[in-house]
């Protein structure tokens, strides 16, 4: 066996192989041009993909993941190569017969070791990687289909209502009582989270109390202020699958993905330690940062220590964007006025973002 078989088989199967973030909040805070220069968190690919919409410059992805990073050049050489509608069907959200064979074609445009990484995985491929992820299986084959027996009917109700106030109503007729509030308490407790997550990399800091009765708190506000069916992760969670195209993540809406195809941004795609990596850029090199969930990756120290190289890697005017789970992690006093948090905008999108676990931070650094 040679050496890059002998990687490929201690690289883990990826953990998140789809979006559980709203795209249109990045955007919104990032306000990319076609000149600017991305650093982003790699994750499921899905949100560094959408950051090409706008065509910047160059956008550099990161994560320590390897399978993460191979996960990002295959969603990116599948856009580029497949129209819509094959597309969509190559990454599970149609029916498809011929996935591996769709696979076969792709992979002249991936690096070797990605390309190794996916045939070792050609069950995942030929099931429609979107939904293979660690994450994403345990709602296809465990909450998901509990959610079914338990209340099937209402949630199909909940899921074609056409108005909140509709919503509302069969939410708490039909599914907000004692059992529904006990299986998200402790199906979502700091223990089965760490189980699900599964990955010895998260450093979860939990300053929000119990992690059930906190995500049972941001589903009430889902479910009260934003429509069920509008929503691709709520889909997800409770059906296992998107339910039509009208509700997919941001990449994937038919727009945003012909605007992907024909963007011409520079993708370098990073497989590296976050802090380390940016610790090797040179000062202003970065025009917009969309780190994601990064603060369920590393330590308050580590934090702070990532927001001292933003601002040195920073150019004039930059932008700041991430995302909190359990985690308070807020640009810190000793920033100013070097870095200031835009609070209104945080405050806003944390409440408007249909990834509804997560508060937004937003953040300009300043010249």
């Amino acid at each position: 066996m040679n050496a890059m078989a002998e990687t490929n088989e201690m690289e883990k199967w990826i953990l998140y192989s789809t979006c559980d973030e709203d795209s249109n909040s990045e955007l919104e805070a990032l306000s990319l041009s076609e000149e600017d220069e991305v650093l982003s968190v790699t994750g499921s690919g899905c949100r560094s993909l959408s950051l090409l919409v706008e065509n910047p410059k160059r956008l550099t992805s990161v994560d320590y993941s390897p399978g993460q990073s191979h996960l990002l050049e295959l969603k990116l050489a599948a856009i580029r190569a497949l129209n819509y509608d094959k597309g969509l069907a190559f990454f599970g959200v149609d029916d498809c017969s011929d996935r591996w064979t769709i696979f076969n074609e792709l992979k002249k445009d991936l690096t070797p070791r990605a390309a190794a990484y996916f045939e070792r995985h050609r069950k995942a491929i030929e099931s429609g990687v979107l939904f293979a992820g660690r994450h994403e299986q345990f709602y296809v084959r465990f909450a998901a289909p509990m959610l079914r027996l338990l209340y099937g009917r209402a949630f199909k109700r909940i899921f074609a209502a056409d108005s909140l106030e509709e919503q509302r109503r069969i939410y708490a007729s039909s599914v907000n009582g004692f059992l529904w509030r006990a299986l998200v308490r402790y199906g979502f407790s700091d223990l089965t989270i760490k189980l699900i997550l599964n990955d010895d990399k998260y450093k979860i800091t939990n300053d929000v109390g119990p992690a059930g009765e906190y995500i049972l708190e941001r589903l009430d506000h889902t479910f009260n202020f934003h429509l069920a069916k509008d929503n691709h992760w709520l889909s997800l969670m409770i059906n296992g699958r998107y339910l039509d195209r009208s509700a997919l993540p941001h990449f994937l809406l038919e727009e945003n993905y012909e605007a992907i195809r024909r963007s011409t941004t520079d993708v370098r795609v990073v497989t590296a330690n976050m802090l380390d990596y940016i610790a090797s850029l040179p000062d202003g090199s970065i025009d917009k940062f969309s780190l994601s969930d990064i603060t369920s990756c590393i330590t308050r120290e580590e934090f702070y220590r990532l927001m001292s190289e933003v601002a040195r890697t920073s150019r004039e005017n930059a932008k700041l964007c991430y995302r909190n789970f359990l985690a308070r992690y807020r640009v810190p006093n000793t920033m100013k006025p070097r870095m200031l948090r835009n609070g209104e905008m945080s405050d806003r999108l944390t409440r408007d973002d249909i990834s509804f676990v997560y508060t937004l931070e937003v953040a300009s650094v300043v010249a």
